[in-house]
C-alpha cells in the first residue's frame, strides 16, 4: 500500500476537519434542543482522534510535516 502524499493530505485533513465543524454543530444544536445524541461528543472527538492517528501513520514524512506546518487544529 502507498503512503498518502501531500495532495492526499489536503484533502483527508479537509474531510476531518469539516465533519470535525459538524459534529460540533450537531452536538451543539442537541444541547439547545434539550435532546440527548445517540453518541457522546466525547466518543466522537476519540474516534476522531483514532482515525487522525491511522491517517498519520499512512501518510509520507513530507506530507505530515506540510500537514502539521500549514494545518490549524
Amino acid at each position: 500500500m502507498s503512503k498518502f502524499t501531500i495532495q492526499d493530505r489536503v484533502v483527508l485533513d479537509e474531510m476531518v476537519d469539516c465533519f470535525t465543524a459538524e459534529m460540533h454543530k450537531h452536538q451543539d444544536e442537541a444541547k439547545l434542543m434539550d435532546r440527548r445524541p445517540i453518541i457522546t461528543r466525547e466518543y466522537w472527538l476519540k474516534m476522531i482522534e483514532e482515525v487522525q492517528n491511522k491517517i498519520d501513520d499512512f501518510t509520507t514524512k513530507k506530507a505530515l510535516s506540510h500537514s502539521n506546518q500549514f494545518r490549524t487544529k
